[in-house]
């Protein structure tokens, strides 16, 4: 059985980070190289993005305040 690598374009990324700055940043690069990026900025929001979206990658920081990126880990 073969199967396809996916392309960019097919790969679906999420970005948590309070910082505005970085998420716009990496949503930027990742969008160039023609991925669909999408940046939430808690935990929480992540939580709540993926309840209802699916994704293939989820990048996150780790300090942030509320929820840390090693606790959002354990909770996907």
């Amino acid at each position: 059985m073969t199967t396809q690598a996916k392309s960019p374009s097919d790969s679906c990324i999420l970005i948590v980070d309070d910082d505005e700055d970085v998420t716009a940043l990496l949503s930027e690069l990742l969008t160039k190289r023609g991925y669909r990026a999408f940046a939430v900025p808690s935990g929480p929001a992540c939580l709540e993005f993926l309840r209802s979206n699916v994704v293939d990658v989820v990048v996150t920081d780790i300090k942030m305040p509320g929820l840390s990126g090693i606790e959002l880990c354990e909770e996907l």
